[in-house]
């Protein structure tokens, strides 16, 4: 059961993500890819002062004192003075910031033609014929090699071999805990410079100070100092029974509904406790009244649960359930009642898994009468500035061309107005907003620039037919592109231009 799987904003909160992009302190001056009429990149200062002579085929900023750069196709690292500190060798490159250490992780392909019980005997053969491959066998057994490696000493942490498109490492799945950082279940401290695993098993970080750990079948909190808080142990059961308005009720953690697998994360411990990850302080009610509205039976309501939520630092649990093909929500109060007062739970923001705002709905954040007319929302995405703030995207009911702005939940406003047909925010300055004015289709004459949506300011003006979120941005001239980087807070391209 993939619980590590759930998400709900606040304990995103606690997760301290670590950033791979731009706009990073740096031990040196920061460094700008810089562009010459060659089409070779190099390195500026924000000035402009050439720092690393133009010779790459691609570049990216750096993290820390260390950047991604690129020739024959292939991704290498170059540290802060220009010199290789990763060969050009690599398929797929990222880099991962730890304080002032920086990791990698690589990835490349090869033939592992000595796994003979791979190799595809016949590989031309048909038996309607028409082929003139004429060979007995392909040799050729693709496979991808990932390594996790801490440039600043060069040691490599994880070294493994998959099939190609299995993607085991990832920038995403790495999250620091304390002073030390989480890869794929497996706990590392960080000596010196010297990377030691310290504990295996680790599924969750649930707080800024625990950690859910798993064994064979069980599973432990764990303290900051990796110890068990107490001895209560979890399991995931493969159901658990409930009584509804006075009739037994069995919950499947894992079901059909609609043609869509559906999962409830509950955990139960030693005295047989229900728990709704990842809250493993509240127990879940095993005795449920009737619903208050006498149209809606708790029993459907649990029946065709999609997700059922804890709130956490109160007595409720939300419920998202499928009912006569409509979507709602339903709160739980931990005794088995049911609460009509939504107020309960304003404060509380339920996110999926590609961060769009599930509970509450746009009526419950007061973003309806908001609205300008013939508007309905499409979807809502919580900011990283400000948990108050919330990306809209509406379409307009006639021609459903889309809209875009920033509301504020608390004060009922709006930070940026609903005129924009697109808004993002780039990677490592979440105050900085990538917006586009106007509908036009052809994406070779679409303008994008940046707002800084604290203050309403444009920083980049929109004259650029694409730009990405790290401010690298482009310009078509009717027959090719051209591609180079801007200073997002200030507009200023760095890039040689032609005479």
């Amino acid at each position: 059961m993939h619980i590590h799987r759930l998400i709900i904003s606040l304990f995103l909160f606690l997760m301290i993500n670590i950033s791979t992009a731009a706009g990073q302190d740096l031990p040196q001056e920061t460094y700008y890819p810089w562009k010459s009429k060659s089409g070779l990149f190099g390195y500026s200062n924000p000035n402009g002062k050439l720092k690393i002579d133009p010779q790459f085929e691609d570049a990216n900023f750096f993290t820390n004192q260390f950047a991604i750069v690129e020739k024959k196709n292939k991704k290498g690292v170059i540290d802060h003075t220009g010199a290789i500190k990763l060969d050009f060798e690599y398929d797929k490159l990222d880099l991962v910031a730890w304080g002032n250490e920086t990791i990698a992780i690589t990835c490349k392909s090869f033939n592992a033609w000595w796994k003979f019980n791979k190799w595809n005997f016949f590989p031309g053969f048909s038996v309607m014929g028409g082929t003139n491959d004429k060979r007995i066998v392909d040799t050729k057994v693709l496979k991808m090699n990932w390594k996790v490696i801490l440039l600043n000493t060069n040691q490599t942490i994880i070294d493994s071999d998959h099939k190609l498109n299995e993607y085991p490492f990832q920038a995403s799945d790495i999250h620091r805990f304390q002073d030390k950082i989480l890869i794929n279940n497996q706990l590392y401290s960080n000596n010196n410079g010297q990377i030691k695993q310290i504990n295996s098993g680790i599924t969750a970080i649930l707080t800024d100070s625990t950690l859910l750990r798993r064994k064979v079948d069980d599973y432990q909190i764990l303290n900051k100092n990796l110890k068990p808080i107490d001895n209560t142990s979890f399991k995931v059961p493969a159901q658990i029974i409930v009584e509804v308005n006075g009739k037994k009720k069995k919950l499947k953690t894992e079901t059909i509904n609609a043609g869509t697998k559906v999962t409830l994360n509950f955990m139960e411990d030693q005295q047989q406790h229900i728990f709704a990850y990842p809250d493993l302080s509240k127990i879940f009610p095993k005795k449920i009244d009737k619903y208050f509205n006498q149209e809606t039976e708790a029993e459907s309501i649990l029946s065709h649960a999609q997700i059922i939520y804890s709130v956490p630092n109160t007595a409720y649990f939300i419920v998202r359930s499928f009912i006569n093909n409509e979507m709602r929500f339903y709160i739980l109060n931990q005794n088995g009642t049911w609460e009509s007062d939504r107020r309960k739970t304003k404060d509380f923001v339920i996110l999926s898994n590609s961060g769009r705002v599930l509970y509450p709905d746009a009526n419950g954040m007061g973003i309806e009468d908001a609205l300008p007319k013939n508007c309905n929302v499409k979807w809502i995405e919580q900011t990283q500035i400000n948990k108050s703030w919330f990306k809209i995207t509406a379409t307009h009911k006639t021609d459903s061309t889309s809209l875009s702005g920033i509301f504020d939940i608390t004060t009922r406003k709006w930070v940026l107005p609903m005129e924009y047909t697109s808004l993002e925010t780039l990677n490592s300055y979440p105050n900085l907003w990538r917006f586009e004015l106007g509908s036009e289709t052809d994406f070779k004459k679409k303008k994008y620039g940046l707002i800084n949506i604290i203050s309403s300011k444009i920083t980049v003006e929109p004259q650029y037919n694409s730009l990405n979120a790290n401010a690298k941005v482009g310009t078509f001239n009717g027959e090719k592109w051209d591609y180079f980087y801007v200073n997002p807070l200030n507009g200023k391209e760095y890039r040689e231009r032609n005479l």
